[in-house]
C-alpha cells in the first residue's frame, strides 16, 4: 500500500474512533441520567420502568445575559427530561429541591371539570397550567390544587346561544363582548370566588359548541399545559366562542420562561404572566 493511502487510512481510522468514543460516551451519559429519572418516576407513580421512554434530555446549562443590558445577569436552567409513558408525553425537571413533573395533566383536568360541574353544570373545561409539581395530586384534593397550584382560573362555559353576549365592532372586523357577557362573567367568577379570589389571571370563555381539550406544549421542550384543542381565537372567528384570551408576544414569552427557570421553578403563574385578559 502506498504511503499516501496509509496516511489517509490512519486519519479515517482516528476520525471513526473519535466518533465511536463520542457516541459511546453520549449513550452512557444519557443512560446515566435516564436511570435517575426512571427511579423517580417508578417511585412516585409505580411505573413499569420498561415502559418509560426517554425522548430528550438537556443537562443543566449556564447562561450569561449581561450583554442584554442587565449587569451580572447570570442564571442556570435545570436538567430537563422529555418522557413518553402510558401514551403521554411529559416533562420532568430537577432542581435543588428535587424532581418535578407534569405527567398528571389529563387526570387533573378531568377531576377539575368534574368538581367545577358540581357547582355549575355548564362548565365544560378549564385551562390547567401548573408548570411542574413535586407531589401527586389526588381527586379528593382537587379543590386545594385549584386554589393553590393552578396558575390561573380560566374556565370554558357553554351557553345555547352566543348572540346576546357579543356584538360587532364599528368596522365589523372584530367581535366585542356585551354588558350581558360582562355580567355573566362576574357572576361566574363570584360563584367560584372561593377558588379564584387570590388568583389574578381569571376569566370566562363562553362557547356554544362541544370542544375537545388536549395537552399542549409551551416554550421549552418539556413544558406542557392543558387547554382547548382549538385556539379560543379560532373558535371566536367561527362564531363559536366569546371572551378569548390574547397571548403576549414571543419575545416576552421567552423572557418569562427564562425567569421561571431562574427562580428555580417556583412557577408563579406562567399563564398569569403569559396571557392578559381581553374583554371589552
Amino acid at each position: 500500500m502506498k504511503k499516501g493511502k496509509k496516511i489517509i487510512l490512519r486519519i479515517l481510522t482516528i476520525i471513526f474512533a473519535a466518533f465511536l468514543i463520542f457516541g459511546i460516551a453520549h449513550i452512557i451519559y444519557v443512560q446515566y441520567h435516564r436511570a435517575e429519572v426512571v427511579e423517580y418516576l417508578v417511585d412516585k407513580y409505580d411505573f413499569d420502568k420498561k415502559e418509560i421512554i426517554l425522548l430528550e434530555y438537556k443537562g443543566e446549562k449556564f447562561h450569561d445575559d449581561t450583554s442584554l443590558g442587565v449587569p451580572f445577569d447570570w442564571y442556570t436552567t435545570p436538567p430537563t427530561w422529555k418522557i413518553r409513558c402510558n401514551k403521554r408525553t411529559f416533562g420532568v425537571v430537577k432542581t435543588q429541591d428535587g424532581f418535578y413533573d407534569n405527567y398528571q395533566l389529563e387526570d387533573i383536568f378531568a377531576w377539575s371539570v368534574d368538581y367545577l360541574k358540581t357547582i355549575d353544570p355548564n362548565v365544560v373545561g378549564i385551562i390547567i397550567d401548573y408548570g411542574y409539581l413535586h407531589d401527586i395530586v389526588k381527586k379528593d384534593n382537587i379543590k386545594d390544587f385549584l386554589i393553590n397550584d393552578n396558575d390561573s382560573f380560566v374556565i370554558y362555559y357553554k351557553v345555547n346561544d352566543l348572540s346576546p353576549y357579543r356584538r360587532m365592532s364599528r368596522n365589523n372586523n372584530s367581535v366585542l363582548s356585551t354588558e350581558k357577557y360582562k355580567s355573566l362573567r362576574e357572576k361566574l367568577l363570584d360563584k367560584y370566588s372561593f377558588i379564584c379570589e387570590n388568583i389574578e389571571n381569571k376569566h370566562v370563555i363562553l362557547v356554544d359548541t362541544d370542544i375537545e381539550f388536549t395537552r399542549q406544549k409551551l416554550g421549552s421542550m418539556a413544558y406542557f399545559y392543558y387547554d382547548s384543542k382549538t385556539e379560543s381565537s379560532k373558535l371566536e372567528e367561527r362564531g363559536k366562542a366569546i371572551g378569548w384570551i390574547k397571548k403576549i408576544n414571543t419575545t416576552l414569552k421567552t423572557i418569562l420562561t427564562r425567569l421561571i427557570h431562574k427562580r428555580k421553578l417556583l412557577y408563579i403563574s406562567l399563564l398569569h404572566f403569559y396571557f392578559f385578559i381581553y374583554y371589552q
